[in-house]
């Protein structure tokens, strides 16, 4: 099974300058056969946060004013930066879920060989892939780079990844623009007391991935209630118990 999994706004700030060669932690990425384009977004997004006044970099950060100089200073400096793997910058919602902190071996494996993070700014990355801190809000755009752009050339190295395997989406919708799955695939709808849950689905969707990671399958507090397909998806319900 390969899991697609939304990023986190919220991040660690894990950030320390470091002497790496600039970009070296390219070469280490998934897909790394499009790191000319990943080096022109974020050459980009670089010159955009040197060039732009702060009012825009605030926007691109999520915020109405600056509120920390050293975020720009990290952000500015991602060229040689220090690195953790992605599964442990993203500090949001899903992830606090997740917590990975508390799974065993087995469920890490799991997580580092399975799941694919669709980064705002990096593109596909694994769940082991080491990335530094970098800060952009989803769907703000710099320069001419939005998410249509970021994600081009992606379509085809993402088909033949996912092609022939059991696929699971867990991104939130937003993420379609990025990339579309041309496979069969399952997606998730979580319902409590009666009702599709929009505004737990962060939690929710992190939850039942740290469920599979560590049991092999989906269990309590998740109880399936109804399964159909539509257009090549299977879409579950489940009713979330807690």
């Amino acid at each position: 099974m390969i899991v697609l999994f939304s990023p986190s706004e919220d991040k660690n700030f894990i950030y320390e300058t470091n002497n790496n060669k600039d970009f070296s932690f390219l070469d280490n990425l998934i897909f790394n056969e499009l790191n000319s384009h990943r080096l022109d977004i974020l050459n980009s997004y670089i010159k955009f946060l040197k060039y732009s006044s702060s009012r825009d970099i605030a926007r691109i950060f999520g915020q109405k004013i600056i509120k920390d100089l050293d975020t720009i200073s990290a952000c500015s400096n991602i060229c040689n930066a220090n690195i953790i793997q992605s599964i442990y910058l993203y500090n949001g919602v899903a992830f606090k879920a997740l917590d990975m902190k508390s799974i065993p071996k087995h469920g890490i494996d799991f997580i580092m060989n399975n799941v694919i993070i669709f980064s705002n700014l990096f593109g596909a990355i694994r769940a082991s892939d080491k990335i530094p801190y970098y800060k952009l809000k989803q769907g703000e755009s710099f320069f001419d780079n939005n998410i249509n752009s970021i994600y081009k050339g992606f379509d085809t190295v993402l088909d033949n990844y996912l092609k022939g395997n059991e696929i699971l989406d867990l991104r939130a919708e937003f993420y379609n623009k990025a990339y579309k799955i041309k496979f069969p695939h399952t997606k998730i709808n979580f319902i409590k007391n009666g009702k599709k849950s929009t505004h737990y689905a962060k939690y929710y969707r992190g939850l039942l991935l740290r469920n599979i990671a560590i049991n092999g399958k989906i269990t309590h507090p998740f109880k399936l209630i109804s399964s159909r397909i539509a257009n090549n998806i299977r879409i579950l319900e489940y009713e979330v118990l807690e």
